[in-house]
């Protein structure tokens, strides 16, 4: 039986996850630009949910299985596998803005706070971004609410700004690739590839 891998590669910002905060960053644009105070709600929710998604893009991982088929003169190579294995972990968990960007690299936090700057933001990240951490969770039901407090765009559309131009420039380019040979209890042992 060949040997089989779990290759996991690390993104420094995954497209899928990306594109998909584009969606929701241009619907809450959209929203709030209307002019229309009954959709400031929504478009403040669709804002912070694209910053949710653009963060959770950054260190985001993909993982799949592949075979090492041995070729004449004893080179390996890796096949990788057609099936239900597939995986997308994002860069973070839960909705809190802050405590997913205190938990990126150093290096993405760095880059981030630099175009923020130029966004015309200035202060701290992570204590902008503290500001709505709430939103996402809090404002869809704010019915419910008796006093919702009162949040203006600033400093969240800079910091989403900057964090989309991030991930824009490094879309799919790879931080690490690691593959390890998978141990005998992983469900995929002794399978065969489609």
């Amino acid at each position: 039986m060949s040997t089989i891998y779990e290759r996991v590669t690390t993104f420094h910002s995954l497209g899928t996850i990306y594109n998909q905060g584009l969606a929701f960053g241009e619907a809450g644009r959209l929203l709030i630009e209307s002019g229309q105070s009954n959709l400031f709600v929504p478009g403040m929710i669709n804002i912070c949910l694209a910053t949710e998604i653009f963060l959770k893009s950054i260190n985001a991982k993909m993982a799949n299985l592949e075979d090492e088929v041995m070729q004449p003169g004893g080179y390996p190579m890796y096949i990788g596998r057609n099936d239900d294995y597939f995986k997308i972990t994002p860069g973070g968990q839960g909705h809190d803005l802050s405590k997913i960007f205190t938990k990126l690299p150093d290096d993405a936090k760095t880059s981030i706070a630099k175009l923020a700057r130029e966004q015309g933001y200035s202060g701290d990240i992570a204590a902008g971004l503290a500001k709505y951490d709430t939103v996402f969770v809090e404002w869809r039901y704010i019915y419910e609410k008796k006093d919702p407090g009162v949040l203006g765009t600033h400093p969240l559309v800079q910091i989403c700004n900057a964090v989309e131009e991030y991930c824009r420039s490094v879309a799919n380019s790879v931080r690490e690739v690691v593959a390890d040979p998978i141990a005998s209890s992983h469900p995929a042992y002794g399978s065969t590839a489609k």
